[in-house]
């Protein structure tokens, strides 16, 4: 492990990218070094169109980071926070899941079954957030130099969507994904 004052990020390493994201991906870290966020500018999922046209989808990004932290950085792990819009139809589903390390989230839209208000908008429009936190812990804590580097910790984003007719539609997207390497006193 190379002494470091602050927390120094190395690049995102790719796994899986569905939607060809990973080389538009722009990566902004934090003064202080304790995030690094990732712009996105195509991680979406469309369903809408005549009965040509896809009525079901999905769209997965998956790669690695890690971060070298100075050792006496009480480190109790990172949180990851993606941030999105969605908008649909009555008549379409769709569902976010975020993870990293160990750590799971998601969200759903479900079917809106009986809706028969003429005066309703038949879109639905939303921002969404998730958060997602994964503990683990700096490796000068334990054993004595030099230490181990901090191993890479996965992060997977992935989104799948429904519609049941060609009338129907879902477009969601992801905007971004911030992750904050998170201390403890």
């Amino acid at each position: 492990m190379t002494t470091v004052t602050a927390p120094v990020w190395t690049p995102w390493t790719s796994y899986y990218d569905s939607a060809g994201q990973a080389p538009g991906m722009v990566a902004n870290v934090a003064g202080d070094g304790l995030n690094v966020q990732y712009l996105l500018d195509r991680f979406t999922l469309s369903l809408q169109g005549s009965q040509d046209t896809p009525f079901a989808g999905a769209v997965g990004l998956s790669g690695a980071l890690t971060v070298d932290v100075p050792p006496d950085f009480n480190m109790a792990g990172f949180l990851l926070l993606v941030n999105g819009h969605l908008e649909k139809t009555d008549g379409s589903q769709a569902a976010m899941t975020c993870s990293i390390g160990h750590g799971t989230q998601s969200l759903s839209w479900p079917l809106a079954i009986g809706s028969s208000n003429p005066d309703r908008d038949p879109v639905t429009g939303s921002d969404f957030r998730l958060e997602c936190f994964t503990s683990d812990y700096n490796p000068a804590m334990v054993g004595v130099s030099p230490y181990p580097p901090l191993p890479p910790f996965p992060i997977t984003l992935a989104m799948q969507a429904r519609r049941r007719t060609a009338d129907e539609a879902v477009d969601i997207s992801v905007t971004d994904f911030t992750v904050v390497l998170l201390g403890s006193s």
